[in-house]
């Protein structure tokens, strides 16, 4: 599980990189907006990885927060994409 947590956790950090590149203060503001909420939600993931651990298996709403991550950083990673081409 943990070495799940770091990806999720190394992705948003090359995110935050490549927002820093982003010339436009408008979509670098959006952006780190969308980078907010994804650190809640691995923080979220960070506290049900803990109840993974207790239970000794990994439960149901740690899979689908870890799901719901990985889409938002891919969301997240598009838009930067996108704000860097018209920027």
């Amino acid at each position: 599980m943990d070495e799940l947590y770091d990806e999720l956790f190394d992705r948003l950090d090359r995110a935050i990189q490549q927002i820093n590149a982003v010339k436009s203060k408008v979509a670098r503001r959006d952006l780190i907006k969308m980078v907010r909420a994804i650190d809640n939600k691995i923080t979220a993931v960070d506290q049900e990885s803990v109840e993974c651990r207790r239970l000794h298996k990994e439960t149901l709403r740690y899979r689908e927060l870890r799901h719901e991550v990985s889409e938002l950083l891919d969301n997240l990673e598009k838009h930067i994409v996108f704000a860097a081409l018209i920027g």
